[in-house]
This record gives structure tokens, C-alpha cells and sequence, in this order.
């Protein structure tokens, strides 16, 4: 049989106190956000690196019969097969084991059935908070998760109903890089794609887009589960209607629109210009690469993480949390 690694093996191969593993592995932070006990970044990743390669698991029956806590997140996102999800995936997990807490992912596919089994599983499994991204519909779920105390920071998107911290990039500043990037590059007639479902970040991006162009404004929303053939039909139009630029609201609707571009023999770069909310390795096969508005992902995931952690410890040391409702606004870059 495989032998179970305790915190003595660790302390052990690290060569240093038990009672020291012990602090790192369960993050003792106090009320004041601080840690309690003072580690170098060095011990601390040294202890965190032999846990890892011995595979160290702790056991989360005696984590809470010791602390009464799981230092479990549910974590809610759009639809992890997507880069732009996957990679906040990635970077959440990555924070959550530097700091001694477990995500726990589902994708609601902007389903708010989906969103809601999702959020009564992970309140099941006494998560201590939420990160979620709200799907169109899930208003009430939102609002229950509210009332019931437990901490919650929305991410990518907010809601005028949803007064809770949320992590947002800045739409309305990278909607106005992008028709700049087209506008220096000559383009005389530019249309913006985007999704039919209304969320903020589409919203944020189709009225600056509006604003900007006045009445030479075009745009079109695409149906979130039919975006291969809408992007066929949207290609016809393109080629009529002689646009020369495109700006697409998500990495997704640029893809098949590419392709459907290039089936018809459009030269995408040449006859189109096209820049992306969100990267796509296709982008890399055109010349010049296709830009695209890259949103700060990791410090979105951390930020938001951070947030809502300290949340959690609030909470657990008995404060009032209700008046924490930052919105923290970040930039976006064209790449």
C-alpha cells in the first residue's frame, strides 16, 4: 500500500518544524488580512514544493473537525472549454494552492438551470464562498446566494441587481483601442459582432461601439449556440454590404468567422481587417497576427480570488461583511 504522507514527512524532507508546515499548509491568516506567523517566501515555497512532490492530500474531515472550515471556493464560469475561461481556471487553481485553499469548477454554458444546480452542489459541499461569472436568468439564484450570507465576487461581467464585489475589465476603453487599430489601418466601412445574450461586457462593448460610430454604426449579434451558422450567413452579408472591418466581441465568433471568410475566398487582413475581443491561436497562422484586446486575466483571477478571501476570513473571525461591494475595474491591452 501506497503510504499516506503526513505534515512530519514534510517537515522532515524540508528540514524544518512540523508546527512551521503547519502554518504554511493551512494558511493561518488573522481578521487584519496579515499572516499570523511570519515565513520567508523562500520556507514557504520550499515546504509548498516537497508537499507537491511527495503528494501530499490533507484530509479535509480532520481540516474542518480542526477548524470547522473546508477552504473550499465553487468557482462558476461561462464555458471552461474557452481559452479565455480556461485560463482564469488555470490561474484561480494556481492561486489556490499557493494559499492553501481548493477551487472546486463547473461551467453553466449561460445555461441559469445549469448555474443553479451548480451553485445548490457546491453549497452542498460547504464551499466557504463564490466566484462566478452570471449567465442571463440567473437573477434569483444570484440573489438566494446573496441572502444567505455567503461571500461571493462576480467576475467579467456585472449587473445592475447584483450589488456584490465584482472584477471587471475595462469594455468601454478597449472597444475604443479597437476602432482605433482599424481606423489607422484605413478601413472605411467596420461592423461589430457580437453575442444576441445581453451581458454587460457585450453591452459595454455594442454601445461605446454605437457612440463611436454614430449612424455609420453596424452590428450584429450572433445566437450564443448557433455562432457556426450565423457566422456563415454573417459572411454573405460581409462580402455584400463590402465591409472591410471587423471587430468581434469574442474570440469564439472571430474563429468562425475566419473560416467562413476564407471559404469564400476573403483574404482575412487584406480584403478584411479583424480585430478580437480575446486571443485565438489561429490568430498567429494570418500576417500580419489578427490583434486582439487581451484582457488581464491573471490579475483578474487573483484579484478576485484575493477579494474573496478576505471575505471568507472576515466572516469565519465573525465581521459584518455585507458592506464590502467594490467594483474593481481593470485594463485591457491590444496585442
Amino acid at each position: 500500500m501506497t503510504k499516506h504522507i503526513t505534515i512530519k514527512d514534510i517537515a522532515r524532507e524540508a528540514g524544518v518544524s512540523i508546527a512551521l508546515v503547519s502554518f504554511v499548509m493551512n494558511n493561518r491568516i488573522g481578521a487584519d488580512g496579515k499572516q499570523k506567523y511570519r515565513v520567508s517566501e523562500d520556507t514557504k515555497k520550499r515546504i509548498l514544493e516537497v508537499a507537491n512532490r511527495l503528494n501530499y492530500r490533507p484530509s479535509s474531515a480532520a481540516r474542518m473537525l480542526r477548524k470547522g472550515r473546508t477552504r473550499d471556493i465553487g468557482v462558476i464560469l461561462s464555458d471552461t472549454a474557452n481559452i479565455f475561461y480556461g485560463i482564469i481556471a488555470r490561474e484561480l487553481e494556481n492561486w489556490a494552492f499557493q494559499h492553501g485553499y481548493t477551487m472546486l469548477f463547473g461551467s453553466s454554458d449561460e445555461d441559469p438551470e445549469k448555474f443553479s444546480k451548480l451553485v445548490q452542489s457546491f453549497l452542498n459541499k460547504d464551499v466557504e464562498g463564490f466566484i462566478v461569472v452570471p449567465c442571463v436568468g440567473s437573477g434569483p439564484c444570484v440573489k438566494q446566494l446573496m441572502e444567505s450570507g455567503r461571500p461571493l465576487v462576480v467576475i467579467d461581467r456585472h449587473h445592475p441587481d447584483f450589488d456584490v464585489p465584482s472584477v471587471l475589465t475595462d469594455n468601454i476603453d478597449a472597444t475604443e483601442q479597437a476602432v482605433k487599430a482599424l481606423k489607422e489601418q484605413g478601413v472605411n466601412k467596420i461592423a461589430f459582432v457580437s453575442y444576441a445574450m445581453r451581458i454587460s461586457s457585450m453591452t459595454d462593448r455594442e454601445e461605446t461601439f454605437r457612440r463611436i460610430m454614430g449612424e455609420d454604426a453596424i452590428i450584429w449579434k450572433m445566437p450564443f449556440d448557433r455562432v457556426d451558422e450565423e457566422a456563415e450567413r454573417l459572411a454573405d452579408k460581409i462580402i455584400q454590404m463590402g465591409i472591410d472591418g471587423l471587430i468581434t466581441a469574442s474570440n469564439v465568433p472571430s474563429v468562425a468567422l475566419i473560416k467562413a471568410l476564407f471559404n469564400r475566398g476573403v483574404r482575412i487582413q487584406q480584403d478584411v481587417k479583424l480585430v478580437s475581443f480575446d486571443y485565438s491561436n489561429v490568430f498567429d497562422v494570418f500576417s500580419p497576427p489578427i490583434p486582439h484586446v487581451q484582457q488581464p486575466l491573471a490579475a483578474i483571477s487573483s484579484t478576485a480570488a484575493e477579494y474573496l478571501v478576505k471575505l471568507i476570513e472576515a466572516k469565519a473571525a465573525g465581521e459584518d461583511i455585507s458592506g464590502h461591494k467594490d467594483k474593481i475595474i481593470l485594463k485591457a491591452s491590444l496585442r
